[in-house]
């Protein structure tokens, strides 16, 4: 007799209605889920809605159920870019070496919480960009936005830190996670720089205070 076969199943992807670009956004987030092999990963995918007046993509996981949120501006600027990072994300959480954990993840509303965010946008970012592909933002418009999220550093630590950040692979969460908290935890080199700068980490108590930086 011959083994048990199992068939794989394949995550559906539905859409919601009123979308003026429907059938581009549903084709493109049906290709990027094949491209980044997670499409056997997922049980269902339903893209909706954006938040009115927001611009700002999302994705929201049920590793239990295997189901995806996403939300998606109705736009088709930068469209592969977009998908591609969302999704990116989930493919991070779904890979068992990233070892993703809610747990890990900083307080929302913090300064640690902005800061992983940012860390793990770069490291997605940097990815895409050395395969060639399109992300989300650019690599000047990550190092730009270093700015926001490290006010207390000179420009030029930023700059050296950033290059550093923009290479490295691979990270887990947890990686990711530590640096928010301490963004020279994976590099002795560049906490050594630092310290002989006189250049400190602050411990912003809220979001206010890291904006409000400096002015």
């Amino acid at each position: 007799m011959g083994g048990i076969h199992t068939v794989a199943t394949f995550a559906v992807v539905d859409i919601e209605e009123g979308f003026e670009n429907r059938g581009q956004i549903c084709k493109m987030v049906e290709e990027v889920v094949w491209e980044l092999g997670i499409s056997d990963k997922l049980e269902e995918v339903l893209i909706k809605h954006s938040p009115q007046n927001s611009s700002t993509d999302m994705n929201y996981l049920d590793i239990k159920t295997k189901s995806l949120v996403l939300e998606i501006v109705d736009s088709l600027d930068n469209l592969k870019g977009r998908v591609l990072h969302e999704l990116m994300h989930v493919a991070d959480q779904l890979n068992k070496k990233f070892k993703y954990k809610k747990s890990h993840e900083p307080r929302e509303g913090t300064t640690e919480h902005r800061r992983y965010k940012y860390l793990w946008n770069v490291y997605i970012d940097g990815r895409l960009s050395r395969d060639g592909l399109p992300a989300y933002e650019t690599c000047e418009g990550r190092e730009k936005e270093m700015e926001e999220c490290y006010p207390e550093l000179s420009a030029e630590l930023r700059k050296k830190v950033f290059d550093f950040l923009w290479e490295l692979e691979p990270l887990s969460q947890k990686q990711i996670a530590e640096m928010s908290h301490d963004l020279f935890s994976a590099s002795n080199e560049l906490r050594s720089l630092a310290n002989s700068r006189g250049e400190k980490l602050h411990n912003f108590e809220t979001l206010e205070d890291l904006k409000n930086y400096g002015k």
